[in-house]
């Protein structure tokens, strides 16, 4: 292997980081939620379920259900119209503003419900619960839900107590090339790295970037592997991910038989708020690509530049 001393670009100053090799996750566990508590409401409301007497926050037009979450985080709101005796079915609309912006209207129908009744009143009705989930992004935001038109909306909050927030993967903007792997009967398509050609990558903060990798083992390649990845925003120093790798034994490329995926590693990426471009390369190694893939919170597709 290339020693790091030789690797390096004569002007520019590296800081190396030792990333710790991880794992990839097992399979996704159903979600958790814990109970959120809304800051601002109507009113509130007591529901019956089963002989259960369950508190809901009230809010309409006028009054709205406001609350603050830190992200990333998903939230989940469940809804029931409060319908008049005898109304069969109706329509209802809820507009959810994040930090006094960017309002997005939820639609809905629903009908009473069979198994919830309020407790003391006869003349009205608790609708079928309708769910509205919201992708909170990096940071503490404040949001708002008003009920559209005459509508009067009971409410839940909840946040999900998973210890990592749901992702989504981002494409880069160049690469050497695309791959794609076969895992069981899933194809997974990741972007090639060399020493010189890096995978270039856009993103906009705050957020933060899992960086999947995997080494890819040649036939001159064997049992574990040191690798270095270099990661440089413009007008930045290189940092330097020293990653130890394994053959995957369940990962294999769909159109290459001369070549084998390594096993997945991964590390995060911190993005301060604003626009940002980062090349990765890879750095040092034995072998002479690599394969990269990113993803970010959900919620953080809504962040702007």
């Amino acid at each position: 292997m290339r020693s790091l001393a030789r690797s390096r670009p004569g002007a520019l100053l590296i800081i190396l980081l030792a990333a710790v090799a991880v794992l990839a996750a097992g399979p996704a566990m159903s979600a958790n939620w814990k109970t959120l508590e809304p800051a601002r409401y109507a009113s509130k409301a007591r529901v019956e379920i089963d002989s259960r007497k369950i508190t809901y926050y009230r809010f309409d037009s006028e009054n709205p259900l406001v609350f603050s979450v830190k992200g990333p985080t998903r939230i989940k709101v469940l809804t029931r119209l409060r319908l008049p005796a005898g109304v069969a079915e109706a329509d209802y609309a809820i507009s959810v503003l994040r930090d006094g912006t960017r309002g997005v209207h939820e639609q809905f129908t629903t009908k009473p419900s069979e198994a919830a009744a309020y407790v003391r009143s006869e003349d009205h009705h608790p609708g079928v619960i309708r769910r509205v989930y919201i992708d909170v992004p990096t940071g503490q935001h404040g949001y708002e839900l008003r009920a559209m038109g005459d509508a009067v909306v009971d409410s839940k909050v909840f946040e999900s107590a998973a210890s990592t927030p749901s992702r989504v993967s981002l494409a880069p903007l160049t690469y050497a090339s695309v791959e794609t792997f076969l895992h069981r009967d899933k194809e997974l398509t990741y972007y090639i790295a060399t020493a010189q050609k890096p995978v270039v990558f856009e993103v906009i903060g705050p957020t933060t970037v899992k960086v999947n990798t995997r080494l890819i083992f040649n036939e001159t390649m064997f049992g574990g592997q040191t690798y270095v990845v270099g990661v440089r925003e413009e007008g930045e120093l290189e940092i330097l991910y020293k990653i130890e790798a394994v053959p995957s034994e369940t990962v294999v490329f769909r159109d290459r038989q001369d070549v084998i995926p390594g096993a997945l590693r991964h590390f995060m990426l911190d993005v301060a708020p604003g626009k940002h471009t980062y090349e990765f390369r890879l750095a040092d190694a034995v072998a002479h690509e690599l394969a990269v893939k990113f993803y970010i919170p959900r919620g953080d597709l809504l962040n702007e530049p």
